[in-house]
């Protein structure tokens, strides 16, 4: 497989994980404005429970899909970076749009990482 075909694959993998992530958006920013200081424990019950079936359902597998796609990129983006040389003029496309991919993958890994962590904290905070 020719490695602009590898870069394509990537790219359409980030897309659509990062189209999933914009589907689930709303219902992470709702449970994470929830009001941590309700009153009555009917409340409390149904927030947490919002909370955790967020977090099963969204945060949770994001979370594990961009870590395992950055996972299963990387070793190919380390080989890339280490055999190359920085060059502004003469570059090989293909190759830096796949590390920066890789990077890509990266942010939303570590940003979903730090959604969950929240999640997690706020069902804590609700007990």
């Amino acid at each position: 497989m020719p490695f602009s075909d590898v870069v394509a694959v990537s790219g359409l993998l980030l897309t659509l994980t990062t189209f999933m992530f914009n589907l689930a958006w709303p219902r992470l920013h709702e449970a994470l404005e929830l009001d941590e200081k309700q009153s009555g424990p009917q409340a409390r019950k149904r927030s947490r429970e919002q909370v955790i079936n967020v977090f099963f359902s969204c945060a949770l597998p994001l979370t594990c899909v961009f870590v395992a796609l950055f996972y299963v990129n990387l070793p190919a983006a380390v080989r890339i970076t280490r055999g190359s040389t920085l060059d502004l003029w003469d570059f090989d496309v293909d190759r830096t749009l796949y590390v920066l991919v890789v990077l890509a993958l990266l942010v939303f890994a570590l940003f979903n990482l730090g959604l969950t962590l929240k999640l997690i904290g706020k069902w804590r905070r609700l007990h």
